[in-house]
């Protein structure tokens, strides 16, 4: 009986490799915006592998994008309120990230280190702004359905809630972001780096409820009173409670 042979291309050995889009690889095309959001989108890799080999150019585009988008984010969730709220929110929205990220940087540095991540401050801190960055894109993604509900409701439970979707969903996205990027860096072991995830969650949501409001009116800028984000949010979803 005649058999006829395999065709190379169809065998295992010829079939292309996937190739992973956290390879640490060179980035093609010049470090423009439009091709620093499209390799944060496709290929995280290539901008820590810009990133380590000392492009700054890289480093400030990414938290341009982290700020304008946060911004533009916090823009459209001001405009369910007007007024101040419409500088007021995306200011808080950017300033809070901005401090969140600078209070856990030392404690993501400690914990991959505890981890077995050989990796220099410098390459964590690429690594932290492609993840804040990503999670910023993907909230700016979102903006258009803030505004639609922005301007065709007035409740304010409603509009919190939407905008907490829109946080975690950007934030889930953003550390799985930071764990495949460690990953690719060598890291083995990431319990300790899943803590530091909880934690900085834990942050930017006490930075939310500390520069209060982001939605809604108050008569002060910032509130007087200290208060758990857990608690702020029992106060506010009770319809007696006025949003302070």
């Amino acid at each position: 009986m005649n058999t006829e042979p395999t065709p190379e291309s169809a065998s295992p050995s010829a079939l292309p490799k996937q190739v992973s889009n956290f390879a640490i690889e060179p980035m093609e095309g010049p470090t423009t915006l439009a091709n620093i959001m499209e390799n944060l989108l496709k290929h995280p890799g290539r901008l820590l592998h810009a990133c380590q080999s000392g492009n700054s150019a890289v480093a400030l585009r990414l938290l341009i994008i982290m700020i304008v988008s946060l911004s533009v984010f916090g823009l459209l969730l001001g405009s369910f309120s007007g007024g101040t709220q419409l500088w007021a929110a995306p200011l808080k929205i950017t300033v809070g990230m901005i401090v969140a990220v600078m209070i856990c940087l030392p404690s993501l540095y400690i914990f991959s280190a505890l981890d077995g991540l050989n990796a220099r401050l410098h390459q964590i801190v690429s690594v932290l702004l492609s993840m804040v960055a990503l999670s910023g894109l993907l909230m700016l993604g979102f903006a258009p359905v803030i505004w639609v509900f922005s301007t065709s409701t007035d409740s304010i439970g409603f509009m919190g809630f939407l905008a907490l979707i829109f946080w975690v969903i950007g934030m889930y996205f953003g550390t799985r972001l930071l764990l495949n990027a460690a990953g690719s860096l060598g890291l083995q072991s990431k319990s300790y780096l899943k803590l530091w995830i909880i934690l900085f969650t834990v942050v930017t949501l006490q930075m939310s409820t500390s520069l209060r409001p982001l939605i809604g009116t108050a008569d002060e800028l910032l509130p007087t009173e200290k208060r758990f984000f857990v608690q702020h949010w029992i106060y506010f979803l009770d319809s007696d409670n006025p949003p302070r």
